[in-house]
């Protein structure tokens, strides 16, 4: 493993593969690009011969040089102050003739009584304690300033490096728009660096939730000028420049700032890497200059810091699995749940959990799921799948191998996936199928061997093991709560639906038709919607089109419109899409795909009784601009007509239910779930048909019922597999004590049998 450090070289952050063209569709989120200095500031260039500082002038030497600052605002009104970082950005391909790209994030600070003797100190694991004792369950304003602080001695304290707040604190977003760092100034100016942002106040999520919103326009513009000084200790460690100052918006003094750079990358996460039994897990590659390439180097070269923790090696195969099969969604992702670090809290680390697991060819090289705890924590892949001819035909020498056989393909694929849980999505969606990370497997050998380059034969051995332009400027600009584990559920920050407004072109539907249909026009509240769809090429001619429209496979997306016009997508809670691409569909031909749409991330589709319109559009980039086909169906949500409806609306309305139904069913992992569902098949009758059936109250079993026909616990392994549900209780629930204690016991359990275990 080369694991990279604050100490060696990152690579080279400009030799990046670029995407194609420019991106189909423009994220729903406020969104830094390229910037030029003052027209009247040549910028914080070195100086040459040809500029003498001869009187009036002095030479500026600021150095706002690349990489992550951290910076602390304290307002001169109130008593909440702000930090966060700011990533400047020098090496991006698409900087613009400045070559400047600048972004921040800002976090609210509990009130501190007293001045601030300058930023916060970083000391080693900072945000562990120091955030414990800021986030002590003081959440007034007059508790916060009653609280007898309990100093922390900073022992030992070691160079600053990349700050991580709690994803509560966030408050908002910086798109920097203008920078002036003068190269010389004239007496008796001062050198000062000036950074003009517009800021982006963000509105938190409800509880339970994890998507918040920031609004379409700024908030407010604010100009901050700066003042190159020496940096005090611990920041006198980094080598880097200092800087202090004064925030203003709209001429008026708001606050004092500092500015202290901490690093040369712009952000830093830890992957842990655990696997299963049999399985191999990717190893670093030649990089063909001597050296390797592995998950580090890969995100050094995008402008990340990544830890990489080789964690548990052999993990126990679970009981009824068997591994070198097609894995469940239900059992992959009750495994993950069981073998990720309880320790692990993303509020003072960005980590991400990747499980490896056999498997085998045909299944899929990874899958992501959209929630374990929270959004994107975690992703699998998978070292005995790898490369059918099925998928492409141009898979030259990896042809029908295992991805353990084939290192450079099975570390790009397992790099896939990790750029997943970070939000990033494809690009034959977002821009068009090109040789880097973020392009699925088959589309990467088609570019590489297909009839565009006329070069059979160069997979894997010239995947490029990269980012390009559009992912790398997302990865390093795109907002702290979009990007980060436990954030912003899945491509949520992507525009669902069709494509609206002057950005929609839809075929004709004599060229390429979409039929929606539903098994029913009425279901009851709680019930589950079987929804189907088919693509048909309608035309004369063969198109180019996704070769895949499930919503796993990301090209297709269902929405739900209710009486009063709300929308609420559908989002995929499994991301299994690595034999997806854009394929000939001749004339004639279909390709049909289905879901149940009841609860996604983003909650319950039909919430209470009433109209709905349930829309999906399948839709994908063709040479940089996005084409799609949309269709739906009108469904009616009946009213509750007895207190057996009712029990069984609030019963299977439940988060835990929904990702049962989104893992498929079998998902006995989930004891609320199967608590639930169990008492639901109690009101079905004991023989005969439904509609013979009769309640606990008297009433006809509840029509929810048939929603669930399919995916109801099996009463033999839940016996087997969660006995306290069973055993003496007659399936009543277990006590509210002994259900409170059963995961801390677990928690504790999990984190003892970790001590001592090195990383």
């Amino acid at each position: 493993m080369c694991n990279c450090s604050e100490h060696e070289s990152s690579g080279s952050l400009s030799n990046m593969t670029p995407a194609s063209v420019e991106p189909a569709m423009k994220p729903q989120v406020p969104l830094s690009r390229q910037i030029s200095f003052g027209d009247d500031e040549s910028g914080d260039q070195p100086a040459t011969t040809d500029l003498q500082p001869f009187p009036p002038f002095r030479l500026c030497r600021l150095d706002f040089r690349e990489g992550c600052y951290q910076i602390n605002f304290r307002p001169t009104a109130g008593f909440v102050t702000f930090e966060g970082t700011l990533r400047v950005d020098r090496s991006a391909p698409d900087g613009g003739a400045d070559h400047l790209i600048v972004s921040g994030d800002l976090y609210s600070k509990r009130p501190v009584i007293g001045p601030i003797p300058g930023p916060v100190l970083p000391v080693v694991g900072a945000g562990t304690d120091e955030e414990e004792g800021a986030d002590s369950g003081l959440t007034s304003l007059a508790g916060s300033l009653s609280a007898l602080d309990n100093p922390i001695i900073p022992s030992p304290i070691l160079r600053p490096r990349i700050p991580i707040f709690p994803r509560a604190r966030y408050h908002s977003y910086l798109r920097v728009t203008s920078v002036s760092a003068p190269v010389a100034v004239p007496f008796p100016k001062k050198c000062e660096l000036t950074i003009t942002a517009e800021q982006f106040n963000y509105t938190q999520p409800p509880v339970g939730q994890f998507k918040g919103t920031f609004p379409a326009t700024p908030s407010r513009t604010v100009t901050m000028k700066l003042s190159k000084v020496p940096a005090p200790f611990p920041f006198s460690l980094t080598g880097g420049p200092f800087y202090q100052g004064r925030l203003f918006e709209g001429g008026v003094d708001k606050g004092s700032i500092t500015l202290a750079w901490v690093s040369k990358f712009f952000r830093r996460c830890t992957l842990e890497i655990d696997t299963l039994v049999g399985a191999v897990r990717p190893a670093p590659v030649p990089d063909g200059a001597g050296g390797t390439e592995f998950f580090d180097t890969v995100f050094a070269k995008t402008g990340w810091q990544l830890s990489v923790v080789q964690d548990q090696l052999n993990v126990p195969v679970p009981s009824g699995v068997t591994p070198t099969n097609c894995w469940s969604s239900a059992d992959l992702h009750a495994l993950m749940t069981n073998v990720r670090n309880p320790a692990t809290n993303l509020d003072t680390e960005w980590r991400v959990h990747m499980i490896v697991v056999p498997a085998k060819l045909g299944c899929s090289r990874g899958i992501m799921y959209d929630q374990i705890g929270v959004p994107r924590e975690g992703c699998a892949s998978f070292s005995d799948d790898g490369y059918p001819v099925g998928d492409s035909s141009n898979f030259g020498l990896a042809a029908n191998k295992k991805q353990r056989d084939v290192p450079r393909a099975f570390l790009r694929s397992a790099t896939h996936e990790l750029t997943h849980t970070l939000n990033q999505i494809h690009q034959e969606q977002e821009t068009a199928a090109d040789n880097s990370i973020m392009t699925t497997t088959p589309s990467v050998a088609d570019v590489l061997g297909g009839p565009a380059t006329g070069a059979p034969g160069v997979f894997p051995d010239q995947i490029k093991l990269a980012h390009n332009t559009n992912v790398r400027h997302h990865l390093n600009h795109m907002p702290d709560p979009v990007i980060r584990p436990g954030g912003w559920p899945f491509a949520s920050w992507f525009p669902t639906g069709a494509p609206q407004a002057a950005d929609r072109h839809d075929f004709d539907s004599s060229e390429l038709a979409l039929t929606v249909t539903a098994t029913t026009g009425r279901v009851a509240l709680g019930q589950p919607l079987d929804l189907s769809w088919t693509m048909t090429n309608t035309s004369g001619v063969s198109l180019r089109a996704p070769n895949d429209v499930s919503i796993e496979a990301l090209f297709a997306s269902i929405t739900v419109t209710d009486a009063e016009g709300r929308e609420r997508p559908v989002r995929p809670f499994v991301i299994l899409c690595e034999h997806a691409k854009l394929s000939e569909l001749e004339p004639g031909k279909s390709i049909t795909a289905s879901a149940k749409v009841f609860w996604s991330t983003a909650g319950f589709a039909f919430e209470k009784p009433g109209r709905y319109r349930v829309d999906v559009a399948v839709s994908w980039s063709a040479q940089g601009v996005m084409v799609g086909v949309q269709s739906g169906v009108d469904v009616f949500v009946d009213y509750p007509t007895s207190d057996t409806d009712n029990h069984s609306a609030n019963l299977v309305l439940h988060p835990e239910v929904g990702t049962w139904v989104a893992l498929g069913g079998e998902a006995y992992h989930l004891g609320e779930a199967c608590r639930r569902l169990q008492a639901l098949s109690r009101t079905a009758a004991p023989a005969g048909a439904r509609a013979m059936a009769v309640g606990g109250d008297g009433a006809a079993a509840p029509r929810v019922l048939d929603g669930f026909a399919d995916m109801l616990p099996d009463r033999a392994k839940l016996a087997r597999l969660r006995p306290e549900l069973t055993a003496d209780t007659g399936g009543r629930r277990e006590s509210g004590s002994a259900r409170a204690a059963a995961p801390g016991r677990k928690r504790a359990a999990k984190a003892k049998k970790r001590t001592g275990r090195k990383g």
